[in-house]
């Protein structure tokens, strides 16, 4: 039906269609509007197609997908009802079976069409791309926006260090001194019979003079997190009576919310890229956003993935950086390799939001009140490259980068993080494509014998492949996995069991895609055989380890990339779909009380053919001991 719907609002019928099945035929009504505003205008377009899925073209005329093709264009897909080629509908109509739950996350409601709380939505940070309707609805929240304008957030960027809940103590101690110090400097400033506090950094006398710029930087920090809870109560974040300027639980957690709102590391700290974010306007914010699921929407639509990380890194969007810095390169790793890909998918979105017209803010919001559910927009992009085609020539290698093999867990310092690189080869030359932080296991608690004891992780070195894709994959706890470790604790006497954890959704531990690492075993007879020690390559909803922490040997990957990586995959290899594959898990989970867990599908499986190479690298052991530690646990 939604293309009869596009019909509808962008054609009126008169005359019978051509011969040709795919031609289009247009008349604008004369207009003085602004030439932005009739970018993919329907009020004034007349136009005939003979195909169920047309896109708008610049002019407002109708399209259909051969000969927009002709025309090199490519379509993008604006629409609310749009999932990434991983979730997708297969031509047979079978889809994964977690593509209506996508479809809710992704407008912020649940399998029933219920608004989500904040701990339930912003599922960006996840793998979910948000609706365009959820940008339409936030540019249009004019209170929310004049809540923001009436803080004043210079002081924001008096905050010397990523405040969180950790510095309680210490920024309760120096509001104290603050009070105290503005009491005594009031009395002098009585006494020296001067206009206001700022007058005593002046005097001669320096202890006073000292005292004032003690108690300056003191009530900077102060105004400082003031106005940063300000702008978290406007986002609802936050309650009023809560910003006080001290730093508590709540206020950590409402960072986090609004981290996650704004594509940050979810760290619950004021740092550097979060207080920059709080002093922006909040409209500039929801153009990012915007800017961010047209770059998702491109990148499905022309199969790109070269982000530049490969080579001198991503590129400002419009003169934006759409990503935090820890996404952008893992620690050690910001040299650009040899012929590297450029950022193709910058160049691309940039030149995607110009033909749109979205320049700015406002003129965002006027496009999608023009298109309250979206449309397939028929756009001039940058050519691709001429190693793209159908079946590419693609392999992949992980770099563990710096390793300790210590009998025990031991602090260290990380100079080389691991990372992924994906590489195609055209015309004899092999290019990487990208290269994305990524993880390698280490010391994790173990159920043995009853007991939970820690032990070491090992991620698998040597030649494997990609063969199996799993989208929306479900985590199958091995009976290894301690119960304590499955049920979370809801903070009012209550215990849960962590369903999320075990999926299908954005926050399961293998996130919204998993590569399985293959070991491929050749028998005697010269038939093959493929064997999965646990290990893989997949999304995770532990943002945050991908920057400092290890995993329980798998190579997490930031969730957003992760289904890069598999559209990529289905665009570029050939590959057969096996469907949803269903299981029978059950495991009584005994810890705070009793709880079963139930899992009835694996995910949705394509399998690659052939499967894609992939070498996971020694690394960098920087200890005397070269082997893992005894006893290992097998990943899991």
């Amino acid at each position: 039906m939604r293309w009869q719907y596009l019909f509808l609002t962008l054609v009126a019928c008169g005359t019978p269609p051509r011969s040709r099945g795919f031609t289009t035929s247009s008349a604008n009504a004369p207009t003085a509007r602004a030439s932005a505003e009739l970018r993919f205008a329907k009020a004034e377009s007349v136009s005939q197609v003979t195909c169920p899925d047309a896109a708008a073209k610049v002019d407002g005329t109708l399209v259909c997908p051969n000969e927009a093709r002709a025309q090199g264009l490519t379509i993008v897909d604006l629409a609310d009802a749009w999932t990434p080629r991983l979730l997708a509908p297969q031509a047979d109509g079978t889809a994964p079976t977690f593509r209506d739950t996508y479809l809710a996350l992704a407008a912020d409601r649940d399998r029933e069409g219920k608004p989500l709380d904040h701990t339930e939505e912003l599922a960006e940070l996840y793998g979910v791309v948000p609706s365009l309707a959820i940008v339409r609805k936030r540019l249009a929240d004019d209170a929310r926006h004049a809540c923001h304008a009436e803080i004043d957030s210079t002081p924001i960027a008096l905050l010397d260090k990523p405040y969180a809940q950790d510095h309680k103590q210490v920024v309760a101690v120096m509001s104290a001194r603050r009070v105290a110090l503005q009491k005594q400097l009031e009395a002098e400033r009585i006494l020296r019979k001067l206009p206001d506090l700022t007058a005593l950094a002046l005097v001669a006398d320096k202890p006073v003079a000292k005292k004032y710029e003690t108690w300056k930087k003191a009530d900077g920090i102060h105004r400082g997190i003031l106005a940063a809870q300000r702008h978290l109560v406007c986002e609802g974040f936050l309650d009023e009576k809560d910003a006080d300027g001290t730093m508590t639980w709540r206020t950590s957690n409402a960072v986090e919310l609004y981290q996650r709102r704004n594509f940050l590391m979810p760290n619950e700290r004021l740092d550097e890229e979060t207080r920059e974010a709080l002093a922006v306007d909040s409209r500039e914010l929801d153009f990012r956003l915007a800017l961010r699921i047209l770059r998702e929407r491109v990148v499905d639509a022309t199969g790109l993935i070269e982000d530049g990380t490969a080579a001198d890194g991503p590129q400002p969007i419009l003169g934006r950086m759409l990503d935090p810095s820890p996404m952008r390169a893992a620690r050690g790793r910001e040299k650009p390799l040899p012929n590297g890909a450029p950022d193709l998918i910058g160049a691309a979105v940039e030149t995607a939001a110009r033909e749109l017209g979205w320049s700015e803010p406002v003129q965002l919001r006027a496009f999608l009140e023009r298109h309250a559910t979206g449309l397939r927009a028929a756009i001039a992009l940058p050519e691709l490259p001429t190693y793209h085609s159908a079946h590419m020539d693609l392999t992949a290698e992980i770099d563990r980068g710096d390793v300790w093999y210590d009998d025990t867990p031991i602090p260290r310092k990380i100079k080389r993080r691991p990372t992924l690189t994906v590489f195609v080869t055209a015309n004899g030359v092999k290019r990487p494509l990208v290269r994305w932080p990524t993880t390698i296991g280490g010391w994790s608690d173990v159920s043995t014998n009853g007991h939970v004891v820690q032990k070491w992780k090992e991620s698998d070195v040597g030649p494997r492949v990609w063969r199996e894709l799993y989208a929306a994959p479900t985590w199958l706890p091995p009976p290894s996995t301690p119960d304590r470790d499955l049920v979370k604790n809801m903070y009012n006497g209550r215990w849960e069991l962590k369903k999320s954890i075990m999926g299908p959704g954005p926050h399961a531990a293998y996130g919204l895609v998993l590569l399985v690492h293959d070991n491929v075993v050749t028998k005697k007879d010269g038939t093959v055989s493929y064997w999965d020690n646990g290990i893989g390559s997949h999304g995770s909803a532990s943002v945050t380890s991908i920057v400092n922490g290890t995993s329980h040997g798998c190579h997490r990957l930031y969730n957003q990339l992760a289904v890069r990586l598999a559209n990529f995959l289905l665009h570029h290899r050939e590959h057969v779909v096996k469907g949803e594959q269903k299981v029978g898990y059950r495991r009584r989970v005994n810890h705070k009380g009793s709880f079963l867990a139930k899992v009835d599908t694996r995910g949705f499986l394509y399998e690659m053919t052939p499967p894609v190479p992939i070498v996971v690298t020694k690394g960098t052991i920087r200890t005397a001991r070269k082997i893992p530690p005894r006893n290992s646990a097998p990943a899991d």
